[in-house]
C-alpha cells in the first residue's frame, strides 16, 4: 500500500510555476529595484516586464506579480510566457478559475506545449475538473511523452477511480524510462498485485530489488590484489585513476571509502561515501558508511540523520521483499513465499539496529546541550564532551521510558507505538513489540511501515497464519483510502487550502478533541503518500520529546514550508 499511495501523491507541485522553471526563469544577480525601474521606465518592453514579474513570482509577491502579468497580458495577448506568469500567480492567490481561462488563452496560441498543457492540467484537476484535467495531461502526454509529471497524475487520477489498467499502462511507460527507478519498480509491482497480475508482480519486484546497489559491485582486479597485500595506498591511486578514466561508479566511490578508513583518513572516507550516496540514493551501505563516519568524526547529529536515511531505504526493501512473498503467497507459492520473508526478516534487523542507534544519538545531543546550557560551557562541538555521554547510560532504556512517557500523554500518536516498537524489538522484547505495532496499526491502518514490522515480528514468533494478513494488507489498497489520500494530495498541494483546511478542523477539535492526535496522524498521512520527507520527520519526532525542544505542530509547519526539488 505504501506505495501505491505515493502514487496518488507523485506529480504534485508546490508551486506551478515549477512547471515554467526555464520561461520564467529568475536572474539573481539583478537587483529587485533595477528590474522594477526598467519595467517602469519602459512599459511596452516585453521583455522588461516578464524579468520584473518572475522575480515577484521568485519573491513571493503575488499581487505584484499579477498586476505586471496582467499589464503584460493586456499589451501582448498572445505572449505565452505572460499568460504563463500570471497563470502562475493567479494560482497562488486562489483565482484558479482565471487562471485556467489564461493558460486556455495560452494554448490556443501554442497547442503543443508540454509544460504548458501539463500546467492546465495541474490546474483543472486542482479545481475539480477531472475531465478536463485528463483531457489536458493526456495532450501533454502525447506531445511530451518524456514529462513525467503528466504520467504521474494521470495514473493517480486513474487509481482513485480504480481505473487500475490505465495507471499500469502510465507507470509501464515510466519504468521502460526510467529503468533504475526503485520506486517506480515498486510502484508498478503494486499495481501489478493489485489487479491479482502476480506473475507480473513477482517479477517486477524481484527487477526492483535486484537493481538495488547491495546486489552488484565494480570490482578492479589489480586494486584487490593490492588490498589483499595490505598495499592500500596503492590499491587507493589504482582506484583513483581508474575513475579518471571511467564514469563515476557507486561501488568503486564506496571501496574508495572503505580504504582511506582502513588508513585513518576519515575525511577522505567521507567524501567517497557521500559521492556513491549521491551518485546512488538508495545505496543502503554507502548510506550507513556515511553516518558512521560521522560518528567517529564526532558529528553526532550529521550521523542521527544520515542512520534514519538509511532506515527509510531499509524499509523500501522491506517493503519488496514482502510484497514478493505476499504474491507469491497468492499464487500459492507458500515455499517461496517463506523464503522471500525470510529474506526481509535477515535485512529487518537493519531498521531496529539503526533507529536505536539513532536515538541514542539524539540523547547525545540533548545532553550535551543540557551541559551547555546549565554549566555555561563555550564549546558548541557534541565531540568535546566525551564526559557529558559516558554520564547517559543505558540510552536505549532511557528512550524507551521516554517514549512510553509519551504515549501515556499521547495515546493516539500510531509514530510513538511504532517507535517504541522497534526500540523494544532491538531488545529483543518481541511479544511487547508486537502489541505496539499493533496499537499503532489500531490507530492508523495505513501505516504500512507497522504492518510489515508487525507481519515479520509474528512471522519470526511462528504465527505465520496471523502473519499473513497485516503483510496482505500492506500490499492492497482500500478504494477508500485511495480517495481520502488522493483529496488529502490536492488539497496539499494548494498551501492555502491546505493552512486553512488545517486551522479549520482544529478550531473543531478543540471543541471536542476526543484525544485524537490530529497532527501527528495527517503527517504520517502526507509521509506515506511521499509528501513529507521521512527521514526529517522521523528526526523530528525524537527531537520533539526533548524538554527543550518545541512540540506540536512542528511536521506540518515543515510540510507548508516544502519547496519542491
Amino acid at each position: 500500500m505504501s506505495y501505491l499511495l505515493e502514487v496518488l501523491g507523485r506529480g504534485l507541485l508546490c508551486e506551478m510555476a515549477a512547471a515554467f522553471r526555464r520561461s520564467l526563469a529568475d536572474d539573481p544577480d539583478v537587483p529587485s529595484a533595477d528590474l522594477r525601474q526598467q519595467a517602469a521606465d519602459c512599459p511596452d518592453d516585453l521583455e522588461a516586464g516578464r524579468r520584473w514579474g518572475a522575480r515577484c513570482l521568485a519573491e513571493k509577491n503575488f499581487v505584484r506579480a499579477r498586476d505586471v502579468f496582467r499589464h503584460c497580458v493586456a499589451k501582448f495577448p498572445d505572449d505565452v510566457t505572460s499568460r504563463a506568469g500570471l497563470a502562475c500567480a493567479l494560482d497562488e492567490l486562489g483565482e484558479i478559475e482565471e487562471c485556467i481561462q489564461n493558460l486556455r488563452a495560452a494554448r490556443r496560441v501554442e497547442p503543443e506545449d508540454g509544460p504548458l498543457l501539463f500546467a492546465l492540467g495541474y490546474a483543472n484537476e486542482k479545481a475539480g475538473h477531472t475531465r478536463d484535467a485528463v483531457e489536458a495531461y493526456r495532450a501533454a502526454v502525447h506531445h511530451a511523452p518524456h514529462l513525467r509529471n503528466s504520467h504521474e497524475r494521470l495514473a493517480a487520477i486513474y487509481l482513485k477511480q480504480d481505473d487500475y489498467e490505465r495507471a499500469i499502462d502510465h507507470y509501464e511507460h515510466l519504468c521502460h524510462s526510467e529503468p533504475g527507478d526503485v520506486s517506480l519498480s515498486l510502484s508498478l509491482a503494486n499495481l501489478y498485485f493489485q489487479v491479482g497480475m502476480y506473475d507480473e508482480a513477482i517479477r517486477r519486484y524481484q527487477f526492483a530489488l535486484s537493481i538495488d546497489p547491495e546486489n552488484w559491485e565494480t570490482r578492479n582486479d589489480l586494486a584487490d590484489a593490492y588490498e589483499e597485500a595490505g598495499l592500500f595506498r596503492e590499491a587507493i591511486d589504482q582506484l583513483e585513476k581508474s575513475l579518471a578514466k571511467q564514469t563515476d561508479s557507486a561501488d568503486m566511490h564506496l571501496r574508495l571509502g572503505d580504504l582511506y578508513a582502513r588508513i585513518g583518513l576519515d575525511e577522505y572516507a567521507l567524501k567517497h561515501y557521500e559521492r556513491a550516496v549521491q551518485l546512488h540514493p538508495s545505496y543502503l551501505e554507502a548510506t550507513i558508511k556515511v553516518g558512521t563516519t560521522n560518528l567517529r568524526l564526532g558529528h553526532y547529529l550529521e550521523s542521527a540523520q544520515w542512520f534514519n536515511k538509511a532506515v527509510e531505504i531499509n524499509d523500501r526493501l522491506l517493503a519488496g521483499y514482502v510484497g514478493l512473498a505476499v504474491a507469491q503467497y497468492e499464487l500459492g507459492d507458500v515455499a517461496e513465499a517463506n523464503a522471500s520473508l525470510d529474506l526481509a526478516l535477515s535485512a529487518e534487523p537493519n531498521s531496529t539496529l539503526l533507529f536505536s542507534e539513532m536515538a541514542r544519538l539524539q540523547l547525545k545531543l540533548g545532553a550535551a546541550r543540557e551541559s551547555k546550557r546549565y554549566l555555561g560551557s563555550a564549546e558548541t562541538h557534541p565531540s568535546s564532551r566525551r564526559g557529558t555521554d559516558l554520564a547517559v547510560d543505558d540510552l536505549v532504556a532511557r528512550q524507551i521510558d521516554r517514549h512510553r512517557e509519551a504515549i501515556r500523554q499521547r495515546p493516539n500518536h500510531a509514530d510513538l507505538h511504532y517507535r517504541l516498537g522497534l526500540l523494544l524489538r532491538h531488545c529483543n522484547e518481541t511479544e511487547e513489540a508486537i502489541q505496539c505495532f499493533r496499537q499503532a496499526v489500531a490507530i492508523n491502518p495505513t501505516y504500512v511501515k507497522a504492518l510489515i514490522k508487525l507481519g515479520l515480528c509474528l512471522k519470526e514468533s511462528g504465527q505465520m497464519e496471523a502473519a499473513v494478513e497485516p503483510l496482505r494488507q500492506a500490499a492492497e489498497l482500500d478504494p477508500h483510502d485511495a480517495d481520502l489520500h488522493y483529496t488529502l494530495g490536492l488539497i496539499f498541494a494548494d498551501q492555502r487550502k491546505f493552512s486553512l483546511a488545517v486551522e479549520q478542523f482544529e478550531t473543531a477539535l478543540s471543541r471536542d478533541p476526543k484525544n485524537i492526535d490530529f497532527h501527528a496522524n495527517l503527517a504520517l498521512a502526507l509521509q506515506n503518500m511521499g509528501l513529507v520527507d521521512r527521514a526529517a520527520a522521523s528526526w523530528q519526532t525524537l527531537c520533539d520529546m526533548l524538554p527543550e525542544t518545541a512540540a506540536g505542530r512542528t511536521l506540518l509547519r515543515q510540510a507548508t514550508q516544502r519547496e519542491e526539488e
